[in-house]
């Protein structure tokens, strides 16, 4: 019998951007404000997908942005509140190396991090100058949040544990992979910024920022295979109750 897994997303911080980086030539000049968005994954083992950024302040020294966490927002602080300490983490899934999906993984040192091995081999030689911003690559004289020491690299699709399963979804990265979650509620997947907000997934509209835009077709054409529901990643609508912590499944 399949597994089925518990989840919740968990709203480690906020942050305002242009809204047409999360929807490809639409919302230009309009202001967008997004969680920063873990989830955490609770079955036979702990599992966390994303950790979002270090802190505000490492990031508006990287470069000037406005971005901001609440005390209650604090990984460990919204872990904490379901019970959970850092040492309990099992895996940490990363669904890309961006600075706000991975910002936080030292503080779960006792964790297998799991990355795709295109995505760290991209993350550490991007080829785009905005693309060295967003992994806070060491080609653009960045400190990165990823300690690429710490993580067990794996190539293309994987059933990470019964009920948990990763896809490679390249698009808004090389290296991005899905999980599909088996739950109570039918199969959900998390596919990193492939999907920032709803309109991604509903309407096929491109998120803006991305590396391949026909590849993020291709992936979402996988996805849809795989899953009839996936959670975004920034979309403020997920915490519209305004409480950090939501239960998803």
């Amino acid at each position: 019998m399949t597994t089925l897994w518990r989840v919740w997303a968990l709203r480690a911080g906020r942050s305002q951007m242009d809204q047409s980086l999360a929807t490809y030539l639409d919302g230009m000049g309009t202001a967008l404000t997004i969680p920063h968005t873990m989830f955490l994954l609770a079955g036979p083992r702990v599992v966390l997908v994303d950790t979002s950024f270090e802190s505000a302040q490492a990031v508006r020294d990287a470069y000037p942005q406005e971005i901001w966490r609440d005390p209650e927002e604090e990984p460990v602080a919204l872990l904490a509140g379901l019970g959970v300490a850092p040492d309990q983490v099992d895996i940490v899934v990363c669904s890309h190396l961006h600075y706000d999906h991975c910002g936080c993984n030292r503080q779960f040192s006792s964790a297998r991090v799991v990355v795709q091995r295109t995505e760290l081999d991209y993350a550490l030689h991007p080829t785009a100058t905005i693309m060295e911003r967003e992994f806070f690559s060491p080609s653009g004289g960045f400190r990165p949040p990823f300690d690429p020491t710490r993580m067990d690299l794996i190539d293309g699709d994987r059933q990470l544990l019964d009920g948990l399963s990763l896809l490679l979804v390249p698009g808004h990265t090389p290296g991005s992979q899905a999980v599909v979650i088996e739950t109570e509620h039918g199969p959900i997947g998390l596919l990193g910024d492939n999907v920032m907000v709803a309109e991604n997934w509903a309407s096929n509209v491109p998120v803006g920022l991305h590396t391949d835009l026909d590849a993020w077709y291709r992936s979402m054409a996988k996805a849809h295979a795989a899953v009839d529901r996936v959670i975004p990643s920034h979309d403020l609508r997920v915490f519209a109750d305004g409480q950090p912590v939501v239960r998803i499944a």
